[in-house]
This record gives structure tokens, sequence and C-alpha cells, in this order.
């Protein structure tokens, strides 16, 4: 017993000191392109002004994130047309939510807008994380729901890709490509900590599709768009970009990935595997690491 508590002592003193010097990190604020290169702030908000379609992922729980997207959002609309940036859709509002947004006025106060959207106190997303954000796109009179609901994720969860048929929100959510769906797959079965078979997460599998798929048919109702969601959900080949471009191929996006820096790595050379997956990596502090597996393994061990 003393030495697992040492064990877990001495991991928490190096996480702790691993996220110390995150904070302290050189290359925090770097702006590197799909080449490595390091791209000007000035060039990279500029390019999310001009480009159609914008993909901004996030680590849910990083502060920075959420506060680097606010600026986000207000540089996307300093144009002399803001109307034609179209809206600001957001994976953490889902289709229940969206009666709600059509009666709210873009001079709402941040408290009218969480009363209109009767924000839960505890749910799962942090009002003081995204209260702000969704109030800003408000002030553009961009606030767009981009997720499915609880009582379509049930519907889906119990009868699988049959909900979806039909419906053409959810059309490129249908049959996807083997490869697409062996890696959603992949993911999902990490995600639960490997404590489920793939055959079982199949379910899980279809709600991911969903989820994509919305958000990528809810950037489209607008000639642009600029989607904020998770890291995941961003991805070219497997996210709602790749939705998006099945409905328009011909689409002009932009895919900005919101990366926290590890301590160690401090040459953006570092960098180069997960900048060619992006058109911009945006480098961040870092929040302190969380296993979030461990409780669930030791429970199921015990």
């Amino acid at each position: 017993m003393r030495l697992v508590i040492l064990i877990f002592g001495i991991l928490i003193s190096w996480s702790a000191q691993a996220f110390q010097q995150s904070i302290d990190h050189p290359l925090i604020g770097t702006v590197l392109n799909t080449r490595n290169e390091i791209v000007s702030e000035k060039d990279a908000f500029d390019t999310v002004r001009k480009t159609e379609y914008v993909f901004v992922g996030e680590k849910h729980d990083n502060p920075d994130h959420h506060a680097l997207e606010l600026r986000l959002i207000h540089e996307r609309f300093r144009v002399e047309f803001p109307v034609q940036q179209g809206g600001v859709v957001f994976e953490m509002l889902d289709q229940s939510h969206t009666a709600a947004i059509a009666e709210r006025d873009r001079r709402d106060s941040l408290d009218q807008l969480r009363f209109g959207l009767k924000w839960p106190e505890k749910g799962s997303w942090d009002w003081a994380s995204y209260g702000p954000l969704f109030h800003a796109a408000l002030g553009y009179s961009a606030l767009v729901a981009g997720n499915i609901d609880r009582a379509f994720i049930s519907e889906v969860y119990k009868t699988g890709q049959s909900a979806l048929d039909g419906k053409d929100r959810f059309v490129t959510a249908i049959h996807p490509p083997s490869a697409l769906r062996d890696y959603l797959l992949d993911q999902i079965h990490q995600s639960h900590c490997g404590m489920q078979s793939r055959e079982t997460l199949l379910p899980m599998l279809h709600i991911q599709l969903a989820k994509d798929a919305s958000m990528a048919s809810a950037m489209l109702q607008t000639k642009a768009a600029m989607l904020i969601a998770g890291g995941e959900h961003v991805k070219l080949d497997s996210g709602a970009p790749w939705h998006l471009l099945k409905k328009k191929p011909d689409a002009k996006i932009l895919i900005v990935q919101l990366v926290e820096v590890t301590s160690e790595k401090t040459n953006i050379n570092d960098y180069a595997e997960i900048a060619r997956k992006a058109d911009l990596t945006w480098l961040t502090k870092a929040t302190e690491m969380k296993d979030y597996c461990a409780g669930v393994k030791g429970k199921a061990a015990q």
C-alpha cells in the first residue's frame, strides 16, 4: 500500500511539474501551417476572415482555447459586411436549442441568453466557458446550434442507422466508407477505456457520424460559417469537414486545431506531424493531464 501511495504521489508531482513547464513554454502562441512553417497571428486571423468555412478544434477543458475562440469569433466578423460571414456553429448547442436561439435578440445580455436557453446549473457544458462564446456570436446574429439533441441520440442508440434514413441532414452519415468506420470505432473504443468490445459500440459509431453530419449540415445553411467543436470533430478525413465536403465538394475550408504544447517539446519540428493534419495549428498552454480511464479500470479490477 505504501508503495502504491508513493508511486501515486510521484505521478501527481510529475504531472504538476509538467503543467508548470508548459506555462513557461517558448512556443505558446505560435501558429504553424501544414508545412510546419510559422504563420504570423495577423496572417492567421486574415485567413480565418477570408475562408468560407472554418473549423476550430479545441480541448474542452482548456481555458486558453476558449479565450482564443472568443478572439477568433470577433476577428472573423471584423469585416465590412459581417453578415456575409454566416453563422458560428457550436457542438455545445443542439437542435433542442434552435427555437430558443431564434427568439433571442442580438442585444440580449449574457444572463438573458442563459435564461432563454434554459441552461442548467450543472450540465454537460460549462456555462462559464461557453456562455461568453455564445454571447459573442449572438451579438453578430450568428449563433447556431450544430449538434443532435438527447432525444435523437436515444433514438439512434436504440434503432441504429435506420434513425438517420430519409433525413438530408444525415445523408453523409449513412453507409460510411470502411476506413472511416474503422477509424471512428477505434477512437470510440479508446474513449471507452477499452472496456467494451468494438461490436457493442456500433450505436456510438452511428451517433458520432450523426453528430458530425449534423454540424456540417448546420454550417451549410449559410454560404459561410465557423464551427467550434472538439478536436476530433474537425479532422479532415473523419469529422465534420469530411461530411461538409461530401455535400459541397467545391467548398473552401480551413481547419484550425488548437493544440496544447508538450513540456519537453520546445522545437517547432517536434510538432511537424501534428501540423501536417490541419491548415493552421495554434499552440497553447496545456491543462493538467488527467487519466480518465484510471478510475474506471481500477474499479473493474476490484
